[in-house]
């Protein structure tokens, strides 16, 4: 085995692309450093938000109570509170200080104001903040004094140990962990086809030295990787002396409860577990390749437990057995003390176990699977008669791995897009969480507004009774009950139906339950028409159809967010910061299939896959002439120029077709089975510019007509529109692959070519033929529900005519490809 170890080890390291890693490594941290160090403060910024509402909130208060001191004043109870809010008040005045000069060293501080504010809560008074995340940041600043640390960035660090856990879940990621099970497998196969393995067996070496001999030095690059990664990224801290943030506590929710967990967890865990999966992985694929499976069948089956080992932990949660938790939801575990250490030395044994489990299979001489559909084996070129150009060019791509390479990334692409949308739905507890907390905030400011008026009211009161009481006029009649107190007691009632809601949080109803509370009971139909907005009216509207229809509403929020509203067109950052919120309170999740495919179609990500058949999968005339030239043995065959031309046009159209909708389909069905397939008659928002109809509704506001579609209508619509867009850019790849000599050429000017269209053409939307520019319609979902007739101000951007025009001006790119260069007179 140390033969065979020795042998594979040196021809790693004499690999020129090894290097690349530590130099990649370097360049994305130091890219990230130095974003980070650009874009750092915002939770600086946040501190001094906070308490610097709190002090305004504390002076108001003692205002008031100073205003009634000096005309009647104050009860006991009440110049304790006074006294208590003159102390918070010093703590809240050497807090906004230090933060006003970049010092976040505040925790002797804020402990002193949130020990001081507990006592002040037992006065009796107007109470100013939420009890809860009180005692989550009590305990918070108590950890940092513990400790002897600051508070510091959380959501740009750049030399602490929060940027070495920001650094570890990407490098410590799942995708790393994919391009690692692929590399090696890439390796396996192309060892095997250089005869690697024979070569082993002629000098008479068992199959349980070559095949573990094989294993190790993949093992022990897998160590070395993670090893260097890990020093790298926590070099910034070392560097810096900023290794003791890893006891910076990090608040994680789970559930209701907000619990503290140190960095130093994730530094720890996300190495040991990620090294554990991905040397399992290598364990089976070395043993799946033992008899002789294929590439593309070898990944499939990789897969296939691991999709299912992620549906198991979607629907049933954490299980100890399960190995997915290694790279994937894995914070639950890091929450108790110790069971992320027990989880992680279960992993290491069943490593072990699998690791020994491969003795009988490298010891056997048989080979289970010999059917040529599984073999990785070359296969002959048997060409038919009526394909052979394409059939030609199918095996050129395959065998340069193209057409693998980029099924995996469509899959990778596609997968991607569907596993964030489904853990932003596993993340909705905490998003309720954050989002009824903050709507408690607002009734807490709120309730001391109204109280202070509560109190103004009961002071006038006082005095028009003591001014009756003297001059005996008996004529003046006083209000049995303030009436701020009636406003005072529905705020409480909210505060406490929001408290009692937070722990439902879970509950199979808890989404109506949250609208039921959240929602406004008037409608916009009571209001002045001025305040008709698309927002207002949509949402009401939207809510009547799911109603008829008994189509349960996607969470959270019980608003649909227009576009006119979207914080991006907000004035200032006042305004931006309530579209922001208003956003935020209603942004929509799901985890269905039909949800999934929503999101990927709203996030326009057709971009990116049309980027990869761009640059791996579409093959043109440039291609046979350089780099690798073999246009001249083509057209030394009964085969015209213009054959050529077409046949390669047929193929990208095919396999760009095919691929796409072998790979979506593929993840369609995944997605089907975590989270089913959703309601495909959704109303969904439809903006229509210079049309008018009965069934449709106008807001005087932003003056646009809108109604509402079925989901299911939109997204054939957008796949109408996307089979349109690979035609056309397929053409227009195609007659730059005619007129340019070079495949790399080609493939730079055709994405330069789409790229500068795409932007001018949302640059100049206004322009009265944008309608006939064809990039215009690459932005798939914004033509579909109308909202690029509105930006063009131009009823022509649309759906009907985007197909037509993609289409049209695609086959005449396709026939000027038909047109022969003019020959040269000599």
């Amino acid at each position: 085995m140390k033969e065979v170890t020795s042998f594979v080890m040196k021809g790693n390291l004499k690999s020129k692309h090894i290097l690349l890693v530590p130099i990649i490594l370097i360049v994305f941290m130091v890219t990230l450093l130095t974003i980070n160090s650009q874009q750092s403060g915002a939770t600086s910024q946040e501190l001094q938000d906070t308490f610097d509402h709190r002090k305004e909130t504390v002076n108001f208060l003692i205002g008031n109570l100073l205003n009634k001191k000096s005309h009647l004043g104050l009860p006991e109870e009440q110049q304790i509170a006074l006294d208590s809010l003159l102390v918070q008040e010093e703590y809240l005045k050497d807090i906004s200080t230090k933060l006003g000069i970049g010092d976040l060293n505040i925790s002797t501080e804020n402990l002193a104001y949130l020990k001081e504010y507990n006592l002040y809560e037992n006065y009796d008074f107007i109470n100013y903040n939420n009890t809860k995340l009180l005692e989550v940041e009590q305990l918070k600043a108590a950890t940092l004094q513990r400790h002897d640390l600051t508070y510091t960035e959380q959501e740009t660090p750049y030399n602490t140990a929060l940027f070495s856990k920001q650094l570890f879940q990407i490098v410590f990621s799942p995708f790393t962990a994919f391009l690692f099970l692929l590399i090696f497998i890439y390796k396996l196969i192309s060892d095997d086809q250089n005869r690697t393995f024979e070569f082993f067996k002629v000098i008479s070496l068992s199959n349980i030295t070559v095949y573990y001999g094989y294993l190790m030095p993949f093992l022990i690059l897998l160590l070395t990787y993670t090893i260097l990664a890990s020093f790298l990224s926590l070099l910034p801290p070392i560097v810096t002396g900023n290794l003791g943030m890893i006891h910076y506590p990090i608040e994680v929710v789970i559930d209701t409860d907000t619990l503290l967990v140190p960095v130093w967890k994730w530094l720890l865990y996300l190495p040991i577990g990620w090294g554990i999966f991905v040397s399992l992985m290598l364990v089976l694929a070395i043993c799946l390749f033992k008899y002789r499976i294929s590439f593309s069948f070898l990944i499939a089956i990789i897969a296939f437990p691991i999709v299912i080992a992620y549906i198991w932990s979607v629907h049933f949660g954490f299980h100890a057995v399960n190995p997915i938790h290694l790279i994937v939801l894995y914070e639950k575990q890091l929450l108790d003390p110790n069971r992320f250490i027990t989880y992680l030395v279960g992993m290491l044994i069943l490593l072990i176990i699998c690791f020994a489990a491969c003795y009988p299979v490298f010891k056997s001489k048989r080979t289970v699977l010999r059917t040529s559909f599984f073999s990785h084996a070359r296969k002959r070129y048997v060409p038919k008669p009526k394909w052979k150009l394409l059939q030609f060019e199918q095996i050129k791509k395959k065998r340069k791995g193209h057409v693998i390479f980029t099924f995996i990334m469509l899959v990778g692409i596609i997968g991607g897009t569907f596993v964030v949308v489904n853990q932003a739905f596993q993340k909705l507890p905490t998003i309720y969480l954050d989002v009824i907390e903050d709507f408690q905030n607002i009734l807490i400011d709120q309730q001391v507004q109204w109280k202070v008026i509560e109190e103004e009211f009961d002071l006038e009161a006082e005095k028009m009774k003591s001014s009756s009481e003297e001059s005996k006029d008996k004529s003046t009649e006083f209000p049995e009950e303030n009436p701020y107190s009636i406003m005072i007691k529905d705020i409480e009632n909210k505060y406490n139906n929001l408290e009692g809601l937070k722990d439902e949080i879970g509950s199979i109803d808890f989404s109506k339950k949250y609208r039921e509370i959240m929602e406004y009971s008037q409608s916009y139909k009571e209001l002045d028409p001025s305040m008709w907005n698309v927002t207002v009216m949509a949402s009401e509207e939207q809510q009547r159809i799911l109603d008829e229809k008994n189509i349960t509403p996607w969470p959270i929020g019980y608003q649909w967010i227009s576009h006119f509203n979207d914080p991006s067109y907000a004035v200032d950052s006042v305004h931006y910061n309530l579209m922001k919120s208003s956003q935020e309170r209603n942004t929509k999740y799901g985890n269905s299939g039909l949800f999934s495919l929503y999101k990927f179609l709203d996030w326009n990500m057709m971009l990116i896959v049309l980027g990869i058949f761009i640059l791996l999968l579409w093959t043109s005339l440039s291609e046979e002439q350089r780099p690798n030239p073999s246009i001249h043995f083509l057209t030394t065959k009964p085969i015209t120029f213009r054959s050529i031309y077409a046949s390669k046009w047929a193929y990208n159209l095919v396999n760009a077709y095919s691929m796409l909708l072998i790979s979506g389909g593929v993840v369609f069905i995944i997605s089907l089975l975590i989270g089913g397939l959703g309601e495909s008659n959704y109303p969904i928002l439809v903006y229509a510019t210079g049309i008018t109809d009965d069934e449709m509704f106008f807001s005087n506001v932003d003056n646009v007509h809108f109604f509402f579609e079925n989901l299911i209508v939109l997204i054939v619509k957008n796949g109408v529109l996307i089979v349109a867009q690979i035609f056309f850019l397929n053409s227009l790849f195609s007659l730059i692959g005619k007129w340019v000599k070079n495949h790399y050429v080609t493939i730079i000017i055709t994405v330069l070519v789409s790229v500068a269209g795409y932007y001018l053409a949302n640059q100049y939307i206004t322009a009265s033929f944008i309608h006939l520019n064809p990039f215009i319609y690459f932005d798939t979902w914004h033509i579909v529900d109308g909202w690029k007739s509105v930006l063009s101000n131009s009823p022509t951007v649309n759906f009907n005519n985007g197909w037509m025009i993609l289409l049209s001006s695609g086959l005449l790119l396709f026939l000027i490809g038909f047109i022969p260069k003019r020959k040269r007179v000599s």
